[in-house]
């Protein structure tokens, strides 16, 4: 990690891992404070090897890793305030290369913002008229390798093209092969496509129902049936030029009868969804699979960190350290992940998608006791449920 962070001074008794480590320690026991860590030191005072720093020097800490938030004046006069830090970047890669992804592995890349409601002075509202910060993410299956942080008045769709750009350029440097990208309407510009198609990658991106394009679907006559999960639905594939260009490129698209209120985007009684993709042989099916999956790749982990991970429980009162701890409990959550994947290899009652509630049943509110024999220290579990795999593995 001093490669990715720095080193702290040679007078600190934490380093950077040691108080990254705890705040994984802190989740791992439901904590969601950073005075939990009082608690922690408390309970493993007896353990021979682990340290346990106080909750001001983990601020203390982040301190030393704040980053200055830059200020970007919108021609329409929107404040945009964006705020991350490339170290923690590069280390979220590092740590998907070493610890959960395949080197040289090929992937889908799946980029989405994320609403992290909060009262926080620096705050701004949200398109919801709620109140937070914006993120932006991007992760391979599920597991999150970019972040950058922004007010809460800054879109996801605002200078995307960058994040993606400098997460696929982090990836490439570990050895993480992107070649194919995923996401909604938020990545539905010329620049961003134009520059998937540059590099190879290939897309599904959800398509802004705009007034020419709506008009290309319902005048098209050859709607196929199909279904869609439980739903039945009808599904086509046509070449339309997009963003006024000579151009043309795939839309695959799927409607649906809608019952009750229409809204200003049916049309003929018809719900329309559409997606641009640079798939040229795949299904039109399959092709809606592959894309409404980012569901639960692209989406779901957020879940995770707001109520595992204490994304809604930000501890400081500026933009700037709470995005590091952000960054923090990205990498709690990583590890997290880490260490389940390697647990469940050797026993059968741990499950690579566990939430951790579940796994502190198995882990924390287990009684145990560091004792000391032949000059070696043994961790006594007293358990009928046999945890022995996780040792001669």
């Amino acid at each position: 990690m001093p490669g990715h962070l720095g080193s702290r001074s040679l007078t600190a008794r934490y380093s950077y891992s040691d108080l990254l480590r705890q705040l994984f320690f802190i989740a791992a026991i439901g904590g969601d404070t950073l005075d939990e860590s009082n608690y922690l030191k408390y309970q493993l005072q007896d353990h021979p090897d682990l340290k346990i720093a106080s909750p001001d020097t983990i601020e203390y800490a982040f301190q030393e890793l704040r980053q200055q938030t830059r200020e970007v004046t919108s021609t329409s006069g929107a404040v945009h305030q964006i705020n991350e830090h490339s170290g923690f970047n590069k280390l979220l890669v590092t740590l998907c290369s070493n610890l959960l992804l395949s080197a040289n592995g090929s992937y889908m890349m799946d980029y989405d913002g994320h609403m992290v409601e909060n009262t926080k002075e620096d705050n701004a509202f949200t398109y919801k008229q709620t109140e937070g910060y914006y993120p932006v993410v991007c992760s391979i299956n599920k597991m999150p390798v970019y972040m950058q942080n922004r007010n809460g008045n800054t879109p996801e769709s605002y200078a995307q093209k960058a994040v993606i750009e400098t997460a696929i350029n982090n990836c490439k440097e570990k050895n993480i092969n992107i070649n194919a990208f995923r996401a909604d309407a938020c990545c539905y510009e010329k620049s961003t496509i134009e520059y998937l198609e540059s590099r190879g990658i290939t897309f599904y991106i959800r398509a802004e129902n705009c007034r020419s394009l709506m008009d290309a679907l319902t005048d098209e006559p050859d709607w196929q049936p199909g279904m869609l999960g439980n739903k039945k639905v009808e599904v086509c594939s046509i070449e339309e030029r997009i963003f006024g260009e000579k151009k043309y490129r795939r839309i695959v698209a799927y409607r649906y009868k809608q019952k009750g209120q229409l809204t200003f985007d049916d049309t003929n009684g018809y719900r329309y969804y559409a997606i641009v993709t640079s798939d040229t042989e795949t299904s039109v099916l399959e092709c809606i699979n592959l894309y409404n999956q980012r569901g639960c790749d692209g989406e779901h982990h957020f879940e995770e960190l707001d109520h595992d991970f204490n994304w809604n429980k930000l501890p400081f009162d500026n933009i700037e350290m709470n995005t590091i701890y952000m960054y923090g409990m990205l990498v709690a959550y990583l590890l997290f992940n880490a260490v389940k994947i390697a647990f469940a290899k050797g026993i059968n009652f741990i499950d690579k998608t566990m939430r951790i509630k579940n796994f502190i049943l198995h882990f924390v509110t287990l009684p145990a006791k560091w004792i000391k024999s032949g000059r070696r220290w043994i961790l006594n579990i007293y358990t009928t449920k046999d945890y022995s795999p996780l040792w001669s593995s």
